[in-house]
């Protein structure tokens, strides 16, 4: 009994400690993050690198206006969502035990191991385009003249990514609720911002070059604000 008490003691200790250890980095992170965040949102007014990045997004909101599509979203919005929990679940070495989605667009991934990465599991569908990472990834063994054809679908995907995290961040949801309210939306505002950053940036350079110019970006004004502060 006392094994088994002290035990839990121990486990609930770490996992503040952890929080508390790890909360001060993210909202730096957040500082760093930030003004790289809008110098990317910036690029966006030229048009003639990101027109067809703009084609994509027209698209999908105007693929939102068909009845067919709109019946349907929120269960693809949720396919998503779980399909995103389970890959970065095996990421951090987790065992997939199941994926469900239904038709009223509820779901849940369930996994087994231990508690290591739970943070970045949970919060993922909320930070991560994982389906742009991965037309990013293969678009780096495309020859530059077709490269417009992913910019298209990038675009289309980025799109889906916002639309899902409109639809599904609030208050009430467990994942959220889970890593704690103010610990999560850190967490959601450092990774959204970091990701829209490497997502916009690789439209114009690609994405190798997009994620060195992020963090190194992060890196210097970081620095500034160490220097500042220090």
């Amino acid at each position: 009994m006392y094994i088994y008490v002290f035990q839990y003691n121990s486990v609930w200790l770490m996992s503040k400690i952890y929080r508390i250890v790890t909360f001060l980095p993210m909202v730096l992170g957040i500082v760093a993050v930030a003004p790289v965040f809008w110098n990317s949102l910036k690029l966006l007014l030229d048009f003639g690198v990101y027109r067809w990045f703009y084609l994509g997004v027209g698209v999908y909101v105007l693929l939102l206006l068909l009845p067919f599509v709109r019946n349907n979203a929120r269960v693809l919005e949720t396919l998503s969502h779980e399909v995103t929990h389970a890959f970065v679940g095996l990421l951090f070495l987790k065992n997939i035990k199941s994926l469900k989605v239904s038709s009223d667009g509820s779901g849940e991934v369930r996994h087994t191991g231990n508690r290591f990465g739970a943070t970045c599991i949970s919060l993922s569908p909320y930070t991560l385009p994982l389906f742009t990472y991965i037309l990013l990834i293969i678009s780096l063994m495309v020859e530059k003249d077709n490269i417009y054809i992913f910019d298209i679908f990038v675009g289309f995907t980025f799109a889906f990514h916002i639309k899902c995290f409109v639809s599904q961040t609030s208050l009430r949801q467990t994942d959220i609720t889970s890593q704690g309210i103010v610990r999560s939306f850190v967490f959601i505002a450092l990774f959204l911002m970091f990701n829209t950053a490497v997502v916009l940036m690789s439209v114009k350079s690609g994405l190798a070059d997009a994620v060195v110019s992020v963090v190194k970006s992060m890196w210097v004004y970081f620095i500034i604000l160490w220097n500042k502060v220090f």
